[in-house]
């Protein structure tokens, strides 16, 4: 098919037939060019075509929860099973699954921080993120941040919190606390 597109675009606007696929020609190219800038601006969006909404329904658990634990109807497994296989398979969450039951049976872990970045980048108000982005960008040499008294002050889920503090670990710039039931960094650079 190629190389009538390509005949068309050399007869161009000579004949009245091919101009009209000219302009068809352009628009396929264009669509083809915005879905593949938009899986390079927004890859995981482009996992699969269910992804933002099994990400709102885990967002709002989240929220809800104040947890990265997440627990949904069996309905709701079925219902993006698929979605949540890719989410699974690229690393994003963890299923907690049971042999002999229903996949997901004990439910879910979401183990990448990018990922709850991405929840937050979706479903959060972006003003309360610039706020602690800032607030741990900021963060001085030997100097801690509690998540908890941040959490309390800014009103964002503690996972939310705890995921910047991860990111902002594994680029070097601090440390995370590994006591159960903590979430405090200190900045090492």
């Amino acid at each position: 098919m190629n190389w009538f597109y390509s005949a068309v675009r050399i007869a161009g606007a000579s004949f009245p037939v091919s101009s009209m696929l000219v302009q068809l020609q352009a628009e396929l190219d264009a669509k083809k060019f915005n879905n593949r800038l938009q899986k390079l601006e927004n890859p995981i969006s482009a996992l699969h075509e269910d992804i933002n909404e099994i990400s709102c329904l885990i967002y709002g658990k989240i929220k809800r929860t104040d947890d990265l634990l997440i627990e949904f109807e069996n309905h709701i497994y079925r219902k993006f099973s698929r979605v949540l296989a890719v989410l699974e398979k690229s690393l994003f969450i963890k299923g907690l699954h049971v042999i002999g039951s229903e996949r997901f049976a004990k439910g879910l872990r979401i183990c990448d921080p990018t990922y709850v970045l991405y929840l937050s980048q979706l479903f959060e108000e972006q003003k309360k993120m610039g706020k602690i982005f800032k607030k741990v960008d900021s963060c001085a040499i030997g100097q801690e941040l509690d998540g908890k008294l941040i959490k309390k002050e800014i009103n964002v889920p503690l996972p939310v919190i705890k995921a910047i503090f991860d990111v902002f670990e594994a680029k070097g710039y601090g440390i995370c606390s590994r006591v159960i039931g903590s979430a405090v960094y200190i900045g090492t650079a």
